[in-house]
Order: structure tokens, then C-alpha cells, then sequence
């Protein structure tokens, strides 16, 4: 699937609409996909390869991935167009295990008319408790190559941690890439399968212009932090297509902020809703 690839025209066609929201999905539900059995090993769940043999056409992938407790299956339901789905909970305790799927694709146009099917992917958070570095890398892996265009969700602000775990699950991606290959290719060759990588920093206050980056485009920050100066050329031609978007926090209750999934539209920031900020105008 990480070889369908559906462009970033997907941000401009919801630039140019009069919606700020995602259509609501009323079919579906999560499902598992992914999982790690008792010895450690990864499982596909035979429920996900029902719903995906049921697709017909060309299929985008949309996957959000990073660190655990930081909101990614609550922006999975923003994308849903619900208040529920997958499960988002108010204790440290990781919701997802593994990599969940939607089990009814969205049906969206591209800019030339083509219909395919959008696949929403809800990936385990990286670095929680109770799992190991490599289990987070390899999750990390599996999620860049299934997907079209891919999400590292982060709180605050893009910091050497998160530059360090991009590294790692780089060079476990192109490993694992020309290891499936059996062929001897650059890391330019590999970003022509690699997904577009959206970096999205919630919960984000600072000022993007300052860092000359108000055209949206990624650039690492190569000063200032030691890891990114070697890291910066192999990650920027690993993901040739990069952007970065900022979300505010949805709420100004930080107490309702343990219960996203029960609080109503109409209770979230406007600034968080706007046509700018909402999620809809990263994948739609």
C-alpha cells in the first residue's frame, strides 16, 4: 500500500473548499491490523485483511504515529469527522497496541477527479511504558512503509528526543526496505516510496516565521542540536516530501483535556477549529 501515494494536492483541495471539517464517517469501526503475539512476533489480524480485500481501486494511507498519551487517536477521530472511534483514554496507560485500522476507507477525489479509498491507520504511541526502543522503531517501520502519507504527531516543539527517534527508525525503514528488496539503493532512490511526512506539533504557541518556515515546508533545525547536523540530509532525502503544521490545544479546561471524546464541537477553541489549524486541511 506505501506505494499508492496520494499527494499533498489533498491539502490544497481543502484549502480551496468552503468546509472545515472532515464529512463524518458514520460506518466503520476500529479493528486490529497489526499486532504482536505471546513470543514477540507481529501478527496480521485476519478481520483487517477482510476489510482491506473488500477495497477496490487505488487506496491512500493515511497513519499517525509518536510518542504515547499525546493525542493521536483523538486526531484520528478528527479525521473520522467523530467524537469517537478510535479509543482515546484519560490515564497513562497506552490505548492502542500495535496498529489499529478503520474498517470502512473514506471515499475522496483527488485533484483529477480520480476516486480511491483513504485508509486511516491508529499506530501504538512510541517510548510508552511497557515496551522496549526496538518494539517502538519497528512499529514506527511498519507504519512509514504502509502508508502514503504519514503523521508524527508531537507536543511542543521538534527536540533532539525526536530527532534521535527519527534517526533510528530511518535507518530500521531503509534497512528493512532493501532487505524486502534484495536490491543494492540509495537513500534517493528509496524516498520514491517513502510516504509524505507531515511533522505536526500540537499544543504549539511559538511563532513558525521565526525559524523561516511560514511556507509550511520542513527543514530540520541543523543548529543548536548535535544529533540533527548528520541527520538532517539523510532524513530530507529519505522523505523528499515534507511538511509541518502546528495545532493550538483544543480546549482552554485543561481538566476536559482528559475526556477529549466527550466534549462537544462547540466547546474547542476557535483557534483550534479554524481553517488553518483543524487537521482536515493535512489530509483532506
Amino acid at each position: 500500500m506505501g506505494s499508492n501515494h496520494v499527494d499533498l494536492n489533498w491539502v490544497k483541495e481543502k484549502d480551496s473548499s468552503n468546509t472545515n471539517n472532515a464529512e463524518p464517517s458514520s460506518a466503520g469501526r476500529p479493528i486490529k491490523f497489526i499486532y504482536y503475539d505471546e513470543s514477540g512476533k507481529f501478527k496480521v489480524h485476519p478481520d483487517a485483511v477482510d476489510a482491506l480485500m473488500q477495497i477496490k481501486g487505488p487506496i491512500g494511507v493515511v497513519s499517525v504515529c509518536g510518542r504515547a498519551r499525546q493525542g493521536k487517536s483523538f486526531l484520528m477521530n478528527q479525521l473520522l469527522g467523530r467524537s469517537t472511534g478510535f479509543q482515546v483514554g484519560s490515564t497513562n496507560r497506552p490505548c492502542t497496541k500495535g496498529i489499529w485500522i478503520w474498517s470502512a476507507p473514506l471515499k475522496r477525489a483527488a485533484m483529477d477527479g480520480t476516486e480511491y479509498s483513504l485508509v486511516l491507520l491508529d499506530c501504538e504511541g512510541i517510548d510508552a511504558y511497557d515496551q522496549t526502543g526496538t518494539h517502538s522503531a519497528q512499529i514506527f517501520s511498519l507504519a512509514i512503509l504502509l502508508s502514503s502519507l504519514f503523521v508524527y504527531n508531537q507536543m511542543g516543539v521538534i527536540d533532539e528526543a525526536a530527532l534521535d527517534c527519527l534517526s533510528l527508525v530511518t535507518e530500521m525503514t531503509k534497512h528493512i526496505h532493501v532487505k524486502a528488496s534484495g536490491e543494492k539503493e540509495t537513500v534517493r532512490d528509496l524516498g520514491h516510496f517513502s510516504p509524505v511526512f507531515v511533522w505536526l506539533l500540537r499544543d504549539f504557541y511559538l511563532d513558525l516565521k521565526a525559524d523561516n518556515t511560514e511556507n509550511n515546508t520542513l527543514r530540520l533545525p541543523r543548529a543548536g542540536l548535535e544529533t540533527s547536523a548528520g541527520f538532517a540530509s539523510l532524513f530530507e532525502l529519505f522523505f523528499p516530501i515534507r511538511e509541518c503544521f502546528t495545532l493550538v490545544s483544543p480546549l482552554n479546561n485543561e481538566a476536559d483535556l482528559k475526556h477529549l471524546d466527550r466534549v462537544l464541537l462547540d466547546k474547542f477553541r476557535p483557534e483550534f477549529l479554524s481553517r488553518d489549524k483543524y487537521v482536515g486541511k493535512i489530509c483532506f
